[in-house]
């Protein structure tokens, strides 16, 4: 699939940080994995452990950048803030965010080929559909990411349209490295719906406390998600009321005594982030991440969150909400502030910490049933989801209930929903980027060097990120996205 990847499979020397023991397979034919533990090393290998969604943020609305800041924008941001035609460096070949999707691709695709002519003995059977069932989970989310960053939207009228190269062995990774086809929307969105159902049949009654890797719970919300995002809503609300049955949104009031103790303004502080809260019982996937990965930290960064969401957090009253912690820097040093910049990010603590960032957490399910209900017209129960998010997220002399009869319509319960999911799920997951093309593709505007207004116009062609040279230039036949 990418050059990389057809050379370096049996160079698996990427192991589990912390984790010793972590199988090395040296270069071609010298060694390969041949248990059932070497191939769930292998496995555990093919997570990903970098960044492949974060820089997304900077296509959206939700950030803005300061340049009184510290540090001045790099030349990366440059082309991801002001929209550019290509996201990665002139004269470069290939995609990190690309290249890490296919390289799980292809882990999860090489332990699969190799599952399927295993012998197992009876007390390896557990472990041996554990490891079938994570491979199709990850081959489900990696194939996710890139259809909704490189092909249209999921939509009935875009199923035939080129979507991205859709292996499903990994031999034929190697055979048709040079001569990949983009395979249609509507057949790589139906395949991810069936790796998942494989790998939720397989974690079906698997116990992985681990949250760096799938299980049967996390799958669930895999399920609503994508549910959601091609309109079936009714089986959205279902899968996503399975999560919110085992994940009740946490008790946030337990940050009231870091408040008390040190104020607003260091109760996040440089060794404590938001996900340091009580919200971490939320928090079902980490993902990705490594030192210094967090491109909008709180102190120095130049690329920081819009106001907007800091009004989001604070549209019932100042420091009523405890996501305002997060955005707020509290900061009265006019000096500060200007260097600082309008917002803040805490939502992580120091950046001398291995940063996983959240890949799935129980608010999104109650987000998705609430999306969903009202996208049926059930204003009532879409209230009922988000009045269970704000009375976990606000103060508890704050807390407020939205009837239906505070709104003018389901439309506008819809809005309500929908700002919402914005103030929640900001900068996890990618999700505002996905947002933005799933909900109309709207214009958005960022003011950069001089004043200069960059300009992502409505159902701008840039909504689709540019399909990388190391694969279009190996593949004549393979159609790039418009410019």
């Amino acid at each position: 699939m990418i050059k990389f990847i057809k050379y370096s499979f049996l160079l698996l020397s990427i192991a589990l940080i912390g984790c010793k023991d972590m199988l090395d397979i040296k270069p071609v034919h010298s060694m390969t994995p041949k248990s059932l533990e070497d191939f769930e090393a292998v496995l555990l290998g093919g997570y990903p452990r970098s960044d492949f969604f974060i820089k997304t943020e900077m296509l959206t609305d939700n950030v803005y950048v300061n340049f009184n800041a510290e540090v001045q924008p790099s030349q990366e941001v440059e082309r991801w803030f002001t929209f550019s035609s290509s996201l990665i460096a002139p004269g470069t070949q290939s995609d990190p965010y690309w290249g890490q999707m296919y390289k799980s691709i292809y882990y999860a695709n090489s332990v699969l080929d190799n599952l399927k002519g295993m012998s197992i003995k009876p007390e390896q059977k557990a472990l041996f559909e554990q490891v079938q069932g994570e491979a199709y989970a990850l081959r489900a989310y990696s194939y996710f990411y890139l259809i909704n960053f490189y092909a249209d939207v999921y939509s009935p009228a875009n199923l035939g349209l080129p979507g991205v190269p859709m292996p499903l062995t990994a031999e034929d990774v190697n055979v048709n490295a040079g001569n990949n086809v983009r395979t249609p929307i509507g057949d790589v969105w139906n395949q991810i719906v069936k790796d998942i159902e494989l790998a939720t049949g397989l974690l079906t009654g698997k116990k992985v406390t681990d949250r760096y890797r799938f299980s049967y719970n996390t799958l669930q919300l895999f399920r609503a998600r994508v549910d959601l995002m091609m309109g079936n809503y009714e089986s959205a609300i279902t899968y996503a009321g399975s999560v919110i049955s085992n994940y009740p949104l946490a008790d946030l009031s337990g940050i009231e005594k870091r408040i008390t103790e040190n104020g607003f303004k260091s109760a996040l502080a440089y060794n404590f982030g938001f996900v340091d809260t009580q919200l971490n019982k939320e928090l079902m996937f980490f993902v990705g991440g490594r030192a210094n990965m967090n491109p909008y930290y709180y102190s120095t960064g130049s690329v920081k969150p819009t106001e907007q969401l800091l009004s989001l957090s604070t549209r019932y009253g100042n420091v009523s909400d405890y996501r305002q912690l997060v955005f707020d820097h509290f900061e009265d040093n006019a000096t500060q502030v200007i260097k600082m910049g309008k917002t803040v990010y805490k939502m992580y603590a120091s950046q001398d910490l291995y940063c996983y960032y959240v890949g799935f957490k129980a608010s999104e399910a109650y987000l998705i049933r609430a999306e969903a209900q009202a996208r049926l017209n059930k204003s009532d129960l879409a209230l009922n989801d988000i009045n269970s998010i704000l009375k976990s997220r606000m103060r508890k002399d704050f807390v407020k209930t939205l009837k239906v009869s505070d709104f003018a319509d389901n439309t506008a319960v819809l809005d309500r929903v929908l700002e919402e999911r914005r103030l929640e799920l900001a900068f996890d997951a990618g999700f505002r980027f996905m947002d933005l093309r799933r909900l109309g593709k709207p214009k958005i505007e960022h003011v950069f060097k001089d004043a200069r207004v960059y300009t992502l116009e409505k159902n701008d062609p840039r909504y689709l990120m540019q399909i990388p040279p190391s694969e279009s230039e190996n593949s004549t036949g393979m159609p790039l996205n418009p410019r």
